[in-house]
């Protein structure tokens, strides 16, 4: 019965939640990678307490969608932070400034993830993976203006978080 469930929700929101998946993590395979994790918490789920109280199967696997998204922009920053790290090992010379830089960066993305997730994302996007305006516009469907000012909203934040920060230090 469990098994006939989840066949059928999975036949019915696979394409919609895939669509997602892709215009928000711009990428196929970590679109593949998202379903293939919200599918499996999905099926422990019901394994686990059934689904009589699942009122829409579409919303609720959208919601773990959504924080699976969240998750992987999460763990992005941290990888190009690590990249970082590598790359100052790499140039001696300048390891005070990198270090700097790089305190300053992970301050600065830490205080992003406090931010509304529409503007968190715009954040990353044009930040930790220096995608154009036009780029971020296009994946996420979205204006140009509405990105920049999703970014002019983004900086003006977490510049006042981190002034802030520093003058109560």
């Amino acid at each position: 019965m469990k098994q006939e469930y989840f066949d059928r929700v999975y036949e019915k929101t696979y394409g919609p939640l895939l669509r997602y998946a892709i215009v928000h993590l711009s990428d196929p395979v970590d679109a593949e990678d998202a379903l293939q994790n919200v599918y499996t918490l999905f099926y422990r789920r019901i394994e686990a307490r059934g689904h009589a109280d699942i009122l829409s199967p579409l919303a609720f696997l959208m919601k773990i969608l959504k924080n699976e998204i969240i998750r992987s922009y999460a763990e992005r920053s941290a990888n190009e932070a690590s990249e970082l790290t590598e790359d100052v090992a790499a140039d001696p010379l300048s390891f005070e400034d990198a270090a700097e830089t790089r305190m300053m960066a992970e301050q600065a993305f830490d205080v992003a993830k406090t931010l509304p997730p529409e503007n968190y994302r715009v954040f990353v996007l044009y930040y930790g993976f220096e995608r154009s305006v036009a780029e971020i516009a296009r994946d996420l469907q979205l204006s140009e203006e509405a990105v920049k000012s999703r970014l002019y909203r983004s900086r003006n934040a977490v510049r006042r978080q981190l002034t802030h920060h520093k003058t109560t230090v």
